[in-house]
């Protein structure tokens, strides 16, 4: 079945789309499933603290954006780390009709006990690869994420 035409084959070992979903949803039992296990933290949780520790005063369709993800995850992540006291609002300065997100102290604490896990975890992913096979792995899928935007645009 390797042999087939990528186009037509659905099988991740022909299809580079087909093996990407499988690598995601590996990486989402292997990667965010501790986090979650250790910290009860949803991966649309753990995506809205690293988009907040990196870009404090982001908006919810800012977290949206970056990591394209449904707008009802993101909402229902924003709500419970809001009730966890891990996250405040803030009415936008620059757009009053708007809101801006940042994380708490108790927030910034919970990050801080996250993320040496998270950075074991993604090193042990990667770990296969080497250096240059990540640099270009990194730049192949830049590649792939840019132009499908455009299509979806």
């Amino acid at each position: 079945m390797a042999n087939q035409d990528p186009q037509n084959s659905h099988s991740p070992v022909d299809n580079v789309l087909a093996a990407l979903h499988v690598l995601t949803n590996q990486i989402g039992h292997a990667y965010l499933g501790k986090l979650q296990a250790e910290f009860g933290l949803t991966p649309a949780e753990w995506r809205t603290m690293l988009t907040l520790h990196q870009n404090p005063n982001s908006t919810a369709a800012d977290i949206i954006q970056q990591w394209s993800m449904d707008k009802m995850a993101i909402s229902r992540a924003i709500r419970r780390m809001e009730e966890d006291g891990w996250v405040k609002r803030e009415v936008n300065p620059n757009d009053r009709r708007s809101l801006v997100l940042s994380l708490t102290p108790a927030g910034k604490s919970q990050y801080d006990k996250i993320l040496p896990i998270a950075n074991a975890l993604y090193r042990d992913i990667v770990s296969p690869l080497s250096r240059k096979q990540l640099a270009e792995l990194r730049g192949h899928l830049a590649s792939l994420i840019e132009h499908s935007q455009n299509i979806t645009d």
